[in-house]
């Protein structure tokens, strides 16, 4: 290979999964510096983004058994699978893992408030979060009764900062205190290792799942008044390069819905629009859902409906459907079903068939989980780390309690 140029080797080397990269690795000292390079773990991830699912895994978290985090290779989905079970940094007997966001190939996991991290599945490299030092809401003066309270977080990367970043939001809403909602948010930089409060959310986050991420910014489905069914649902997002809270305008023609969900399919974001023809107080079944995109992030105008998926007689009825990922064609998509299937939905017939997937998971949660080397900073350089510690100095130290 002496004759072969480096800057040759180096794109044939970032065209192939991460599992041959690491392979490659224990060939020779020059090609572990060349792999561990930052400017080639950046162009494989470019070239990733190039050719889509080449190299992608799904994680599943079981909701029912205590091992409960299993992944499936994306590439052989067209062929009937079993979910392998993952043996992460966080398992232990004495109950589930959450999976809290993946962004870039890395994971958020957590077992509580205490005990999470970062992991890279493919390079199997794990950072543990220090503790969420902030001073957490407290009970407004007036409130009576209960109350109220959540905490609500994500995971995504800031391109202006080339860092990931964690985010935690503590929230309490009182209806007859003065002021109702009290909320504090934190978020955690890997590059420069510390937790730092930013603007405090203004909204109550309706939905339990995570923050979705796209454009730099974590979103989720808000209201002002969560007390007051009329109240509208607003899409915010939080802008992970400078922790402001920003609304985000809904597609001109979407019209008014009592249920919305969120979602990121080839890293635009997605609106989810149920709309519903029945419903008790258990349940509620859906006519169907329109799966609006925002094509360019930012632009109201970028707004397009993708598809709509209608209920199909002799099927079962969906509650819940969320796009999950675009196959390696292109031509289908991915979709969850009441976190119990998989469906793909074919763009140009406009039908959908069930995955093949096998192993007996009843009830289930998916992640996309990019094949990359992402490292885990530790700190980065001298600079960002004395950064780093500047602003732990600055922080505020008061463990989490939530007093309702």
């Amino acid at each position: 290979m002496s004759d072969i140029p480096p800057e040759v080797i180096s794109e044939i080397l970032s065209r192939l999964p991460v599992k041959s990269l690491l392979r490659f690795r224990c060939v020779s000292k020059s090609m572990k510096t060349l792999i561990d390079s930052p400017k080639f773990i950046e162009a494989h991830l470019k070239n990733q983004e190039l050719k889509p699912n080449s190299d992608l895994k799904l994680i599943l978290k079981a909701h029912i058994v205590a091992d409960n985090l299993f992944s499936l290779d994306f590439t052989s989905m067209a062929s009937t699978q079993m979910p392998r079970e993952l043996a992460h940094p966080l398992k232990h007997l004495y109950g589930p893992t959450q999976v809290l966001g993946s962004c870039r190939g890395l994971v958020l996991i957590s077992n509580n408030m205490n005990d999470n991290g970062v992991w890279n599945p493919s390079t199997k490299v794990f950072r543990k979060l220090p503790f969420c030092q902030f001073n957490p809401p407290r009970k407004p003066p007036g409130g009576r009764g209960p109350g109220l309270a959540q905490i609500r977080g994500g995971f995504g990367f800031d391109c202006l900062a080339n860092d990931y970043k964690v985010v935690t939001i503590a929230q309490l809403y009182h209806p007859d205190a003065e002021p109702s909602l009290v909320s504090e948010t934190m978020v955690f930089s890997l590059k420069l290792g510390v937790w730092k409060k930013v603007q405090d959310c203004p909204y109550w986050l309706l939905k339990e799942d995570n923050g979705a991420c796209a454009g730099g910014a974590l979103h989720w489905i808000v209201t002002k008044e969560p007390a007051a069914w009329w109240s509208p649902l607003i899409l915010v997002g939080l802008k992970l390069g400078n922790g402001s809270f920003q609304e985000v305008a809904y597609p001109e023609n979407l019209g008014n819905s009592l249920q919305m969900n969120l979602a990121v399919l080839g890293e635009c974001l997605c609106l989810l629009k149920g709309h519903l023809t029945c419903t008790n107080a258990k349940n509620h079944v859906l006519d169907r859902i329109d799966v609006w995109m925002m094509k360019v992030y930012g632009v109201k105008e970028s707004w397009v409906k993708l598809f709509s998926v209608e209920q199909l007689e002799g099927r079962q009825h969906f509650r819940y459907l969320r796009p999950i990922t675009y196959s390696v064609t292109g031509k289908e998509v991915l979709l969850e079903m009441d976190n119990r299937k998989f469906l793909w939905y074919s763009l140009e017939r406009k039908s959908l068939k069930h995955a093949k997937i096998s192993g007996g998971l009843d009830t289930f949660e998916s992640v996309v989980c990019l094949g990359s080397l992402v490292p885990l900073y530790e700190g980065g350089n001298e600079k960002d780390r004395m950064k780093g510690i500047e602003q732990r100095d600055d922080s505020v130290t008061v463990e989490i309690k939530m007093e309702l």
